[in-house]
C-alpha cells in the first residue's frame, strides 16, 4: 500500500496540474475564430488585408484573400503548384487587376519596413467573414478539428459555389476534373493528418497537440508527423507551456482583469 507520504505528493503534483490547465485555459481563451486559424490560415488572413491596400481597397473580398494562397509558402501552396493552379491564379488577378500590378516584382510582396505601414485596420467583406464561419464549422463537423487550416479554408472557398471565389474557381479557373482532383487530394490531406494526431497522440496530449498547431507552420508540424517526432514534439511544447503558465501569478491577473472591468462599467452612461 502507498504510504500517506507518497498519497500526499500524489494529491499535490494532480492539484498542481490542473491550477496549471485551469490557467492555461483562462490565458489562451478562444473567442473569436480567428484564435482557432493555424499559423498558416492566420497569415493568409493577415496578408489579405496587405493585398488589399496594396490594391486600394477598403475591403478584403473573396478574390483578394486568393493572393496569399500563392503567397505563403505551405503544404498548400506547393500542392497548387503542383496542379498548375498557382499560376493560374496569379496569371487571372494579375491580369485582372494590371492597374493595381504593373509587374510580378510587386509579388516579391513587402519588405519588413514596407510592412509596418499597413493598415490592418481594413476589414474583410461580408462573405469573406462567412467564409471563415464555414470554414470553421466544417473544421469542427467534417474534419474533426478545432484547427481552421489554409487546406479546410481553401476546400471552403471551393465548395461554397454561390459564392464569387467558388465560381471563380469552379468555371473560371479550374476545369471540372482538376477541381475534384485538387478537392480530393484536400480532403485527403485533411483527414491523414487528423488520423496521425489521434492514432499517435495520447488522448490527454491532444490538446496540446492542437495548440501546437496553432503556433508551428503547417509544412514544420507536418514534418513532425512525417518523421514519427509527433508525439515527442507535442511532449516538448507541453512541458514549455505548462513551465510559462506556471510562472504566471494567474490570481494577480484576475485581479487586474477584474480591476479594470469594474473601471469600465463604472465609466458607462445610461439613458434615462
Amino acid at each position: 500500500m502507498l504510504d500517506n507520504n507518497f498519497k500526499n505528493q500524489i494529491k499535490s503534483e494532480r492539484r498542481r496540474r490542473n491550477q496549471s490547465y485551469q490557467a492555461l485555459d483562462y490565458i489562451i481563451s478562444r473567442v473569436t475564430y480567428f484564435d482557432f486559424f493555424s499559423a498558416d490560415a492566420f497569415n493568409i488572413a493577415k496578408y489579405g488585408k496587405y493585398f488589399a491596400q496594396i490594391l486600394n481597397k477598403k475591403t478584403v473580398t473573396s478574390e483578394i484573400l486568393l493572393f496569399p494562397f500563392i503567397y505563403c509558402d505551405s503544404n498548400l501552396s506547393l500542392l497548387l503548384k503542383k496542379y498548375g493552379i498557382h499560376d493560374k491564379i496569379f496569371d487571372h488577378l494579375s491580369l485582372k487587376l494590371e492597374k493595381q500590378l504593373k509587374t510580378k516584382k510587386q509579388f516579391g510582396f513587402l519588405n519588413r519596413s514596407e510592412r509596418n505601414l499597413i493598415n490592418e485596420n481594413i476589414p474583410y467583406s461580408i462573405e469573406v467573414n462567412l467564409l471563415f464561419e464555414k470554414a470553421a464549422e466544417n473544421a469542427l463537423t467534417r474534419f474533426k478539428t478545432p484547427v481552421i487550416t489554409s487546406e479546410i479554408l481553401f476546400v471552403t472557398m471551393m465548395e461554397e459555389e454561390h459564392t464569387k471565389i467558388g465560381k471563380l474557381l469552379k468555371q473560371t479557373l479550374l476545369t471540372d476534373s482538376e477541381w475534384h482532383i485538387l478537392r480530393y487530394r484536400i480532403v485527403k490531406s485533411l483527414h491523414s493528418n487528423e488520423s496521425a494526431i489521434r492514432s499517435e497522440v495520447s488522448k490527454n496530449q491532444q490538446y496540446f497537440a492542437y495548440l501546437l498547431k496553432t503556433e508551428l507552420p503547417e509544412k514544420e508540424f507536418n514534418k513532425l508527423i512525417e518523421d514519427e517526432s509527433i508525439v515527442k514534439g507535442v511532449e516538448m511544447f507541453r512541458n514549455v507551456l505548462i513551465k510559462e503558465i506556471t510562472q504566471i501569478n494567474i490570481f494577480k491577473l484576475l485581479t487586474n482583469e477584474i480591476k479594470k472591468s469594474i473601471k469600465v462599467t463604472n465609466n458607462r452612461k445610461y439613458s434615462s
